[in-house]
């Protein structure tokens, strides 16, 4: 999550490694600066896409129409739409979404939509909010807002949206949408921590049964990956599982020993799952590497 008003984060964002970059056009932007914002948003959505990351900015709710118009243009991935309570929002943010993508020549259906639920109403109508398009592709929870909303002051001792979060994670899997959030406490108050204390939530918010998680600064990014990515030992496992229980099949038997535990048909699905997320992300990171050397060459 990039401010906009920022100019030096704008610039160096590309650099970092993240597999989406969002610019911030709601909080991180003053009233009285959001129109001068916009004009930037075409040359700042290119210059983010430089390192491989895709790009999305995050819109204001009251100014749906003129955020919109700013930010799509080819590069852009989506739009972050904050504070949805309702499948008729999405539906107009939608609709909006393809009369640009007609106008400025980008495939009509290609832009996405994060939604962010931060009331109680947008929490409650979470099944409406992620079926009521196919450009959504994320769902989260934004917890100052929600604390804000339900008139509750949050400590570290009690995570206030252990129903929310549950919400968010079973209503946007059973969508077909990625629920992204992280662990509480760092959820509400988002703050600077050693790496092996980012790693430790962020693979807490991944065993919660969320996809990714809104980094607020670079340093998250490392460890947040490292969390959502099968590890070295994860693939090395898995693959014998998958080849000691095919040469199960073949004599077959659809349950063998390994390691002392039985391999059977779930958890051979299991591992086909976790070698396709490892492809998948060293694709990606690869992807990410060519990028960021011909964006250094390019500048050289």
């Amino acid at each position: 999550m990039v401010p906009m008003t920022v100019q030096r984060f704008v610039e160096k964002a590309w650099r970092h490694n993240a597999d989406a970059i969002t610019l911030d056009l709601e909080d991180g932007v003053p009233p009285a600066h959001k129109g001068a914002v916009r004009s930037s948003l075409k040359e700042a959505i290119a210059l983010a896409g430089r390192g491989g990351a895709e790009v999305f900015v995050r819109i204001n709710k009251p100014f749906l129409a003129a955020d919109l118009a700013a930010a799509a243009w080819p590069g852009l991935t989506g739009v972050m739409l904050p504070k949805v309570e309702s499948g008729a929002e999405v539906a107009e943010a939608a609709t909006l979404m393809t009369d640009l993508e007609r106008q400025r020549g980008i495939e009509v259906g290609a832009l996405e939509l994060i939604v962010l639920l931060e009331s109680a109403l947008g929490v409650w109508n979470i099944r409406d909010i992620v079926t009521a398009s196919p450009r959504v592709t994320q769902v989260g929870l934004g917890e100052s807002d929600l604390c804000r909303n339900l008139g509750i002051t949050a400590t570290d001792a009690e995570d206030p949206f252990v129903y929310a979060r549950g919400r968010v994670v079973i209503e946007g899997i059973a969508a077909g949408v990625q629920p992204i959030g992280m662990a509480f406490p760092l959820s509400l108050t988002p703050r600077l921590l050693p790496e092996k204390d980012l790693l430790h939530l962020a693979t807490m918010a991944r065993n919660l049964g969320f996809k990714g998680s809104i980094c607020p600064h670079p340093s998250w990014i490392e460890p947040v990956n490292a969390a959502f990515s099968p590890t070295a030992e994860q693939v090395v496992y898995y693959a014998k599982v998958r080849e000691v229980f095919a040469e199960g099949v073949a004599r077959g038997t659809a349950a063998v020993p390994l390691d002392g535990k039985m391999i059977d048909v779930p958890v051979d699905e299991w591992a086909k799952v976790v070698l396709h997320v490892a492809a998948l992300c060293q694709a990606r990171d690869e992807m990410k590497q060519q990028a960021l050397q011909r964006a250094a060459a390019f500048q050289r």
